[in-house]
């Protein structure tokens, strides 16, 4: 019997050589005097995380081969929209209402649609939110937009 190279190996490696060119383009930033974060730090780890990932999603792709084709999932996923639609709006309501509110709000969503309950939502939401903005404003001095609590 012969067996094809699964579809999830091909994109994982394709995901994971687009982040080494991130990643080593973003090395090659020069950082610029006087600044706490140089130009390629996001890029960087961006770049690593695409890399690592792809390289996770090409071994699952060559572990995980022989699902039955009516056990596999769809192709585009409830979730998946979900997902999108949810960045989406966040996007364009996170200049009116802030980081924070925006950020708990779209988490809480996450959660709920990852099939997480209620009271994780909301323990978990307003805590990684906060969690985040006090790592860009204060330790990265990146400003977030404050929207309804600035």
């Amino acid at each position: 019997m012969k067996r094809s190279i699964p579809m999830d190996s091909v994109l994982g490696l394709l995901f994971a050589l687009a982040g080494a060119a991130i990643l080593q383009q973003a090395l090659n930033m020069h950082p610029l005097p006087g600044m706490n974060v140089g130009p390629g730090l996001f890029p960087s780890i961006v770049g690593g995380a695409m890399a690592l990932m792809g390289v996770a999603l090409t071994i699952q792709g060559w572990v995980v081969r022989d699902v039955p084709e009516e056990d596999a999932p769809p192709l585009v996923t409830w979730f998946a929209i979900g997902i999108v639609a949810a960045i989406a709006a966040v996007i364009f309501v996170m200049p009116y209402l802030g980081f924070l509110v925006a950020g708990t709000i779209f988490s809480v969503v996450i959660v709920l649609l990852s099939r997480g309950g209620w009271l994780p939502a909301l323990i978990f939401s307003p805590i990684a939110t906060a969690t985040i903005y006090y790592l860009f404003t204060m330790a990265l001095r990146v400003p977030l937009p404050r929207g309804l609590l600035g």
